[in-house]
């Protein structure tokens, strides 16, 4: 009875609120938080001396948030976009061969950050207490070379794998610093400047940094040197696999390597590496390997990545072919290739002077697979040259012939400086050799040049 009283006056109250037109009030929606402009910027540490940065970069190609992290033993960094009130993205996205770090930097307290790594831990950090700095050093390089240096007289340690090109010393009082440069494969040290005049002809210096100011070492390209890496670029052959090797700059080789499976399909491998100079041999990683089918016409029609984490060794012997050990073989077995005849283009390849009033110069370069590069220079006078860039692709043994020819003209003022001007696109051609001379037929102009070999 008791029970029944209480439903029939729950039931009374709702129709009396109904009667009187009244409802019960709904909750307020929860209001989204409001988006502001991220300002936090500096050096951030926590109670383990781990470390965080965040940087505008102002001054690069796509201006942005720069967060750098040191915990532990991990050392990286990368430009985080914000998202909402965060930054937040991936802050190994310069480097393809890694694994993602998803990171998320929000602000903490008055003064803090907290970092949180997807699928990982949660850092909190404060805001390192710096001294104004008063004395701004800037250490840079002209040419291919690299820096390295260290607080007080002991020798920098130098990283080959991660050379630095720059670097900042900001100080808020006089202290003793050692500076040692050294060049890249190919080139040579030339001298320190400081604030533009020469400072030392020593690779390394020490000095007490008490002003600001501004050191760059100085490189220039060895003119004695010879890249031994150049006697193997070139197109290569094993069985039913091909191989295409060029250098990447004076250290480095990129191998890419096909093996048709069939008439529409084949497998496809990016190696690259840079070979010890005493063994020419290299232990490479992060080689991709895709899959690639092609159209009953022969163009490529689509390609599936398989890895892109591959390893293996990669041996180049004196007799100019090499070995290459795949970690992800099936077989197991080391394939060794062989270089292809280069008779197809051994006549055109070098530099050409017209043979008349030399103004005219063409220069052909081996691009692989029966094609020429070809860079073509006549000086019409000391302030204006035509200029024109194709690729020549082997049409006979003495004749090639290219349709994507690229021309302009460059008009040089008193002070160095030119403007192009008068380009045209898609013209067509061809080169052939007789009696040891080359021959250019333009197309556009119907006009032909004879060169002879300079």
């Amino acid at each position: 009875m008791k029970k029944t009283l209480c439903l029939l006056l729950a039931l009374a109250m709702l129709l009396a609120l109904a009667a009187c037109g009244g409802a019960a009030p709904a909750p307020e929606a929860e209001q989204e938080p409001e988006v502001k402009e991220w300002t936090r910027s500096g050096y951030f540490t926590d109670e383990n001396d781990n470390m965080l940065s965040v940087t505008w970069m102002g001054d690069v190609d796509e201006p942005g948030w720069y967060v750098g992290v040191m915990i532990g033993e991990l050392m990286t960094g990368g430009m985080l976009p914000q998202e909402g009130n965060s930054l937040h993205g991936d802050l190994n996205a310069w480097d393809e061969s890694a694994e993602p770090l998803i990171a998320t930097v929000t602000e903490e307290g008055e003064d803090g950050l907290q970092l949180v790594f997807e699928g990982g831990e949660t850092y909190h950090f404060k805001e390192m207490d710096l001294p104004e700095a008063k004395i701004f050093t800037t250490i840079n390089v002209e040419g291919d070379g690299a820096i390295a240096y260290a607080e007080g007289e002991q020798t920098p340690e130098i990283d080959p794998e991660y050379p630095f090109q720059s670097a900042v010393i900001n100080l808020a009082e006089p202290t003793t610093h050692t500076v040692v440069a050294w060049p890249r494969t190919g080139n040579l040290f030339v001298k320190w400047t400081k604030n533009g005049e020469d400072f030392s002809t020593e690779p390394q210096f020490t000095a007490l940094f008490d002003e600001s100011a501004d050191y760059v070492a100085v490189f220039e390209p060895d003119p004695d040197w010879v890249n031994p890496l150049e006697a193997y670029a070139g197109d290569y052959q094993c069985d039913r696999a091909v191989a295409h090797v060029e250098t990447m700059g004076n250290e480095d080789l990129l191998i890419t390597v096909e093996w048709g499976s069939s008439a529409w399909e084949m497998a496809r491998w990016y190696i690259y590496g840079r070979p010890d100079p005493d063994t020419m041999s290299f232990q490479y990683t992060g080689c991709s390997k895709s899959i690639v089918t092609a159209s009953q016409d022969g163009s490529e029609e689509t390609s599936v990545p398989e890895y892109e984490d591959g390893t293996g060794t990669i041996t180049l012997h004196e007799d100019g072919s090499f070995t290459w050990h795949e970690d992800q073989s099936e077989s197991g077995e080391d394939l060794t290739f062989e270089p292809l005849p280069r008779e197809e283009r051994a006549g055109f390849e070098g530099l050409w002077a017209e043979e008349i009033a030399g103004r005219c110069t063409a220069e052909f370069v081996y691009a692989g697979e029966g094609s020429m590069d070809v860079k073509i220079n006549w000086s019409g006078s000391a302030a204006e040259v035509a200029c024109w860039e194709m690729t020549a692709n082997v049409e006979r043994d003495d004749i090639m012939g290219y349709s994507d020819g690229h021309a302009w003209t460059e008009t040089y003022a008193e002070d160095g400086s030119f403007t192009v001007s008068d380009e045209a696109f898609d013209q067509t051609g061809r080169f052939f050799l007789e009696e040891g001379k080359l021959h250019w037929v333009n197309d556009v102009t119907g006009e032909e040049l004879v060169f002879i070999p300079v």
